[in-house]
This record gives C-alpha cells, sequence and structure tokens, in this order.
C-alpha cells in the first residue's frame, strides 16, 4: 500500500471527490445487504404458508427501491473516484513533461528518448489505475466485506459465520505472495517496454539511414528480438495474475461446503431456518466479489507502485541549471567570447573538443562546419 501513501498529496487535494465517491460506494454496500435478507424472509413465509399478497408486493417495492439508489450511487462514484483518477494522469503528465523541459542536454545523452516515452505512458497509466481502480477495491472489499460479515453474524448465526471464514486467512497469505511476486516482475515488464519503445523510436527516426544502407532485415530481427522479450516478460506477469482467481474460488468452495455442511446441522437442530441459510449462502456470494477485489488490489497496486517508483526517481533528478535568487530577468546582450580549453562527452575518456576559441561580435553569424561527430552540436 506504499504508492497510496505517497499519492497522499493527490487524495487532499481531491478529497471532496474522494470523499463523496467512498460514501456513495459505502452505501451501496449497505443497500446490497437488503435483498439477500428479503429473500430470506419470503422463504419462510412461504414455507409457513403465511406469505400474502401485500406482503410480496411490499418487498418487491423495496428491493425496487434498492435497486434504483444503487443504480444512481454507482454513476456517482465513478464519477467521482474514476474522474479524480483521470486528473492525477494528466497533472503527473505535465508534471513529467515540465520536467524533462528543464533537463539539460547530458541528461537526454544518458537516457534513451524511448524509455522516457514509456515513463509518460504506460507507467502514468499504471498509476492512474491505482488512483482509480485501486481505490473502488480497496474500499468496496473492506467495506463491503466488512458489512456482509457483520451481518451474517449478527442476523442468522455467528457460529456459521466464524466456520465459513477458517479458510479466509490461507486466501490473504497467498495473495500478499501474489502481489510481492507481481511488483518484481511488472518491473522488469515495463522495463522491456521501455527498451522496445526506444527501438521503435530510433528506427522510425532513421528510417531513411536504415534504407539507404538496406539494413531493414537486421532493424526488423532487432525488433523481433525486443518484441519477443517484451511478449516473455509479461507472460511472466500473466502467470502470476492468472493465480488470483484460482486461489479466491478454491477458498470460497472450501467456505461454501464448511458452510452447508454445518449450516444443515444447525437446521436439524432447530438454530437456523431454510429461509436463513438461504439468505447465508447469498451473503457468502457477495463475499465473492469482495474477496476478487482483494485480489485485484495487490494485483492493481504493485503495478502501480513499480511504475510510481519509476517516475519519482526520474523526478528526482535535479536539473544542472537551477534559479538563484536576484537572477538577471532580462535577455542578456552584447559579444559571445568562447575560451574551451578542453571539452568531454560524459563518460567519454577521449575529448571532443580542445583549444577552441573565438569571439563573435553582437549581431554576427558564424558558420561551423566538419564532419559526423565533431562535436558542431555543442554550439
Amino acid at each position: 500500500m506504499k504508492v497510496l501513501l505517497q499519492l497522499g498529496w493527490f487524495f487532499k487535494q481531491r478529497k471532496k471527490q474522494y470523499g463523496l465517491g467512498i460514501a456513495a460506494l459505502m452505501f451501496v454496500s449497505l443497500l446490497q445487504l437488503l435483498p439477500p435478507k428479503i429473500i430470506g424472509y419470503i422463504v419462510d413465509d412461504i414455507t409457513l404458508g403465511t406469505l400474502t399478497g401485500s406482503q410480496l408486493t411490499k418487498w418487491l417495492i423495496i428491493l425496487a427501491v434498492a435497486g434504483t439508489l444503487m443504480y444512481v450511487s454507482r454513476y456517482y462514484w465513478r464519477v467521482m473516484i474514476f474522474g479524480s483518477a483521470v486528473l492525477l494522469s494528466r497533472t503527473m503528465r505535465e508534471k513529467l513533461f515540465n520536467h524533462f523541459t528543464r533537463m539539460s542536454p547530458s541528461f537526454y545523452q544518458k537516457r534513451r528518448v524511448g524509455d522516457l516515452m514509456a515513463h509518460a505512458t504506460n507507467d502514468i497509466n499504471a498509476v492512474q489505475q491505482t488512483a482509480g481502480m485501486g481505490i473502488l477495491t480497496l474500499v468496496d472489499s473492506l467495506s463491503t466485506g466488512g458489512f456482509v460479515i457483520l451481518t451474517m453474524a449478527l442476523t442468522i448465526n455467528w457460529k456459521l459465520t466464524l466456520i465459513a471464514l477458517v479458510p479466509f486467512p490461507v486466501m490473504i497469505f497467498l495473495t500478499s505472495y501474489y502481489g510481492r511476486l507481481l511488483r518484481r516482475r511488472f518491473r522488469f515488464a515495463q522495463e522491456a517496454f521501455s527498451n522496445l519503445n526506444d527501438k521503435t523510436q530510433e528506427s522510425i527516426s532513421g528510417v531513411k539511414v536504415i534504407k539507404t544502407f538496406g539494413q531493414q532485415k537486421e532493424d526488423i530481427e532487432d525488433f523481433t528480438d525486443l518484441s519477443t522479450d517484451v511478449v516473455a516478460r509479461n507472460m511472466r506477469v500473466a502467470k502470476v495474475d492468472a493465480l488470483f482467481d484460482p486461489t479466491i474460488t478454491g477458498i470460497f468452495a472450501v467456505s461454501y461446503i464448511l458452510s452447508f455442511y454445518f449450516g444443515t446441522k444447525f437446521i436439524i437442530a432447530g438454530d437456523m431456518s431454510i429461509g436463513d441459510m438461504i439468505a447465508f449462502s447469498t451473503y457468502l456470494g457477495l463475499l465473492t466479489w469482495p474477496m476478487l477485489a482483494f485480489g485485484f488490489l495487490f494485483n492493481i497496486v504493485e503495478r502501480g507502485n513499480a511504475s510510481y517508483s519509476r517516475i519519482t526517481e526520474l523526478l528526482s533528478i535535479n536539473p544542472d541549471i537551477q534559479d538563484v535568487t536576484g537572477a538577471i530577468n532580462h535577455r542578456p546582450e552584447g559579444d559571445l567570447h568562447f575560451d574551451i580549453k578542453e571539452f568531454k562527452f560524459p563518460d567519454d575518456e577521449t575529448p571532443a573538443l580542445r583549444d577552441v576559441h573565438f569571439t563573435l561580435k553582437r549581431g554576427e553569424t558564424l558558420g561551423i562546419v566538419g564532419k559526423t561527430g565533431s562535436g558542431k552540436l555543442l554550439f
């Protein structure tokens, strides 16, 4: 959950929208508790032969009103939460782009354009998912799961509720382990995508040179190798991702078996009615989504954590040129004096320029010629 804490600055900016969205989401969770209980009452009345037309009409009206309120509330929380997540992606993309414009040429000499593009696209999309779907799954899994478990324990049978929850610690342990594994693999997958992105950018920018020298075949082979690596690394992510649903479904199967076995005993002993058992099994079905959402949460948050750390690492690099207090705030004018004894590119041992001295008077134009790689762009 580290990334959610790191995004606290944005949640504070949008606290009203997130607060209203979460309130609407929790309201839906409460409304979902009505149908199973009403179904249980109807079944018991049918079993006892006491169900009347007016009673059935009353229950159906309550269900219709609850359904309408859930429809409106679900629309509202989607606008509040997902809308805020889209705004986060715009804010971070602008922040990243502004950071790029402030960096010196040496920054771009050390980093590939494709990698920087991947930060501004895939990584930001993963963070957006964390602020949108991540918040949804966190709140929904806790609120719906908590409300359902309390309702089962307080209104039906607390003993059967505890029995049904026996397998859940195993699920929590396994999904937590899957989440840690997913974070590491997703970071490698993002790095592979950066390499592919960089190769695509280089090939498109230099397509004239590639065709001039007849290097199309070699270029395609290089691209294919990188693309294969992206697929392989994403398949490793998918293999971990695919473990969540079967694990959670298997745990729920065990929970259902325990519930029906002991629930039948409670009915025979007179501690529960058939309607209670139907309501209990329906509530247990409602727990399926919160538990699946819990698995999705690990998936989304770990992806967002890996991507946000990549973005923050990039934003933490300070520009070589910093604004200082009292700096001159007007365009400089006058003659230009160049006195370069020696210049080396970063990590190069051989100087690119040596003993370059000249003066360019105001209004004059100087043309610099030389072979490729001789350092003309330095001027």
